[in-house]
């Protein structure tokens, strides 16, 4: 039975989501271990003494993974190749760190509403699983942070944090994540699991920024959040673009040439990052603010490494 998430005064509960979502929640839990992907018990106990390792998962083959860790049980049924994934006992922080640049205010419902939803969501399942969750929001620079707190009690607090967001400033997700890295290494709980929640439309990049957090000792997981309008706009004839971040104009004639290339550059832009992320072993997940964010939470997630 799971212990009511309220507080002992009984605080309304602010309505990021209602009362059945979070009974569904309240059946999850982001995985309180770490996972060593495709590394073998005796490998990891030498390295993290007194720390028991055992069978968590499966996943899939990937190019460059070790065969020593392939299952060859199931590639005997299924003819497909399969690591296993093994974790270690031990407690879990958890770092949502949330965009609020003003690019994040764009779509239908806004990309904030949409990230700052999951990211509730997933503050919860960790608090009401006892695990350590800090939040933190960022444009250009980094927001005031709620550092990593245990408790039932901090539900509360931290959905109020997240209702009260809005959108302000440019992006430099290299310099907040360098400096959020640097940061969280005087923390008792150092590393942890950095969940990320961003549009990732920053001209200078990510790449340094995630690879700081690596660097760091977190695992990654990026949840890449964008409006359809993004993807497929319903632009014609003569328009004026305007850049809501740096305020800068241009005026041009939109026509299916044009959209087509338009097209091919966000595909291969988002192509990078998948590839980006793979080689970095970081979990990427790109949503469109159209699909139910409980589905992302309830379905989409599930398919990862991380929520069970």
């Amino acid at each position: 039975m799971n212990a009511s998430p309220l507080t002992p005064s009984a605080e309304p509960v602010p309505a990021l989501f209602d009362a059945d979502f979070m009974r569904k929640l309240e059946t999850l839990h982001l995985l309180a271990r770490k996972l060593f992907r495709g590394q073998s018990q005796n490998d990891r106990t030498t390295l993290r003494r007194g720390m028991g390792l055992e069978f968590a998962d499966h996943r899939r083959y990937q190019p460059g993974d070790d065969f020593r860790y392939v299952d060859w049980n199931v590639y005997s049924r299924l003819d497909r190749l399969f690591l296993k994934v093994f974790a270690a006992e031990e407690d879990l922080t958890i770092h949502l760190l949330v965009d609020t640049s003003r690019s994040m205010q764009e779509g239908q419902p806004s990309k904030i509403d949409f990230a700052r939803r999951v990211a509730a969501a997933l503050g919860y399942i960790g608090l009401n699983s006892l695990d350590r969750v800090g939040v933190v929001s960022f444009a250009d620079e980094l927001g005031r942070p709620r550092p990593p707190q245990r408790g039932r009690q901090q539900i509360v607090a931290m959905l109020r944090y997240f209702e009260a967001l809005g959108c302000a400033g440019g992006t430099n997700l290299n310099r907040v994540l360098r400096t959020y890295a640097r940061q969280t290494q005087s923390l008792p709980a150092r590393g942890g699991l950095a969940i990320v929640l961003s549009d990732l439309f920053d001209p200078q990049g990510y790449a340094a920024g995630l690879d700081a957090l690596a660097y760091a000792g977190f695992d990654a997981l990026v949840i890449q959040v964008v409006a359809e309008s993004e993807i497929n706009p319903a632009f014609n004839g003569a328009v004026r673009l305007h850049d809501v971040e740096t305020g800068q104009q241009r005026r041009l004639t939109v026509n299916q040439r044009l959209l087509a290339r338009y097209r091919e550059k966000v595909a291969a832009y988002f192509a990078d990052i998948e590839t980006y992320c793979l080689r970095r072993n970081i979990e990427y997940l790109r949503v469109v603010t159209t699909v139910p964010f409980e589905d992302v939470v309830l379905r989409y997630l599930r398919r990862g490494l991380y929520l069970s």
